[in-house]
């Protein structure tokens, strides 16, 4: 094991949203903020501590060794060849996703989205005055599936002018088939539908994941798509996103408005961490990999041997579990309160993901396994005292 996935981190007094947070409850761990509690990889540091020493934090933008790093891990390790023009940096993929909404649908208009889906979905709907329109998933035994008939007739309003999709899928872990995406992507490039794609977690995953664009020219000129080194190494607060935009025309537009948006230049640190993410790390992205899949399978263990009521969703990509919990019988508001107060886990609740997550809990399990296993063990103590 070359790297260190087992220091349990103190992150307290560090401005950390999490553990800001579990600052207020002392005895609790945060498995919510998706976010890793497990140390960037080592290159990525060196790299950062080479450019701070050089003393200087000045306005920086993506140059073409930037932009060849991006295209060449897209190319090696996603299979999708790009072009350096297609690169528009923003600053995180939450932001590209309210600009994208801004730049191609005007006040009123339908944004569809698939629900259980991230919540800042929904926000960058509603605070720009959009109509959220809610194409929602089916959930199956133990996975969920797209509606794509329900998607059809929604596409077909020409009300509906965007969609956001969410692949892989935050929170309920589906990689979604090169069936299910080209079914999507068809709908949305007949019915003049703009397909915005967010494939953060895109290198996080247990199955084959697939790129949008990859599947066709046409439908490569239909879509925004949304990736970054932010989830894959831990390295969220640079604020830094890579959005490739295939159509020049579609590109533009973006560009303009992320312009009115006031947003010039890149994060200065990210610009090191970037490249020593995409040129230095493939192998502590494989390490990562790993210790996600253990640990999934330590909940999936642990669960079925000692809380068969509480149901865990198959997983296939992310490092978020998705858990059945509404057979211990609370409302949302009690089984939060319930994870917090006496199970020490701070969870991020089903209903923020929308109507459908009810009854659920989103659970971040990107951490030392000890942290893990004490947390089930407390879970099921404190469940047993019900």
């Amino acid at each position: 094991m070359k790297y260190d996935f087992t220091s349990i981190p103190d992150r307290r007094n560090t401005g950390s949203f999490k553990w800001n947070f579990s600052s207020e409850h002392k005895n609790a761990f945060p498995f919510s903020v998706a976010d890793m509690e497990w140390k960037t990889a080592p290159p990525i540091t060196e790299s950062m501590k080479k450019f701070a020493e050089n003393g200087f934090f000045c306005y920086t933008a993506a140059d073409e060794t930037y932009r060849n790093a991006v295209k060449d891990f897209l190319a090696r390790r996603h299979n999708w060849q790009i072009e350096n023009d297609w690169i528009v940096c923003t600053p995180g993929v939450v932001a590209a996703v309210n600009t994208a909404v801004r730049a191609f649908t005007n006040e009123g208009d339908g944004v569809i989205i698939q629900p259980p889906v991230y919540y800042p979905f929904a926000n960058a709907i509603n605070n720009n005055k959009r109509k959220l329109v809610a194409n929602s998933l089916i959930k199956t035994e133990n996975s969920y599936q797209m509606d794509i008939d329900g998607l059809e007739k929604l596409a077909k309003d020409p009300n509906n002018k965007l969609m956001i999709l969410c692949s892989p899928h935050n929170p309920v872990g589906r990689v979604w088939t090169k069936e299910e995406l080209t079914a999507v992507a068809d709908i949305c490039l007949r019915n003049n539908v703009m397909l915005v794609s967010d494939e953060i977690h895109f290198d996080i995953t247990c199955t084959e994941h697939t790129c949008l664009p990859t599947l066709g020219k046409e439908y490569a000129d239909n879509c925004v798509v949304c990736t970054a080194v932010s989830k894959t190494f831990n390295i969220a607060g640079l604020g830094t996103s890579n959005i490739i935009i295939t159509n020049e025309q579609v590109r533009n537009t973006f560009s303009s408005q992320l312009a009115t948006d006031g947003y010039t230049c890149i994060n200065c640190c990210s610009y090191p961490a970037t490249l020593a993410a995409y040129t230095e790390c493939d192998d502590w992205i494989d390490e990562m990999n790993r210790h996600v899949n253990d640990n999934f399978s330590l909940l999936d263990t642990f669960l079925k041997e000692n809380l068969p009521q509480i149901k865990l969703f198959e997983r296939e990509g992310t490092y978020l579990a998705w858990l059945d919990m509404s057979a211990l019988g609370m409302d949302d508001f009690a089984l939060e309160k319930f994870m917090i107060d006496k199970c020490g886990i701070i969870p991020d609740p089903g209903y923020w993901f929308g109507e459908e997550g009810k009854g659920f809990t989103r659970l971040d399990i990107a951490v030392p396994a000890s942290v893990l296993t004490d947390a089930l063990q407390e879970l099921k103590n404190q469940i047993e005292k019900l």
